[in-house]
């Protein structure tokens, strides 16, 4: 039965992957789990930190913008942005990952751009500053924003 062994071990990992990111999002810090140290999906879990602080200063959360493509204004403290991905990931360097409304819209190596055109009404932008191996660091380095375009 390897067939199955297979779609178990992949739905744990899963599970384990989706379970990290729920308690990342919410606490930040200790589950409260025990301190039996974790089998083989630790190494998928394993992330370096990274010193970084990300701010979204343009748009600002809760303005109201006249542009269909707002200009997209990032700030980032302690970390630099690279162009090359590389496996052999550093705290410092990495990417930004921009999500608009849910989706992800870029994965680019700059902290401007314009945002894609956009209709009017309420929009969440959310940007993440991500290791160079693309792959959240942990803690994740995590900002939004949500602003209106105006009609």
């Amino acid at each position: 039965m390897p067939h199955h062994h297979f779609r178990t071990r992949t739905a744990v990992l899963l599970a384990v992957a989706g379970l990290g990111l729920a308690l990342t999002a919410c606490s930040g810090g200790n589950s409260g789990g025990s301190d039996a140290p974790a089998t083989t999906t630790a190494v998928a879990a394993a992330r370096p930190s990274s010193p970084a602080k990300l701010i979204i200063t343009r748009p600002k959360n809760g303005q109201t913008v006249r542009q269909q493509r707002p200009e997209l204004h990032l700030e980032l403290d302690g970390g630099k942005i690279v162009s090359q991905t590389t496996t052999r990931v550093q705290g410092d360097e990495g990417h930004i990952h921009l999500h608009v409304d849910g989706k992800l819209v870029a994965m680019n190596y700059g902290l401007r751009q314009r945002l894609p055109a956009l209709p009017p009404g309420q929009h969440v932008v959310q940007v993440e500053f991500v290791a160079a191996d693309h792959a959240p660091f942990e803690p994740r380095i995590l900002t939004q924003a949500a602003f209106e375009v105006a009609s």
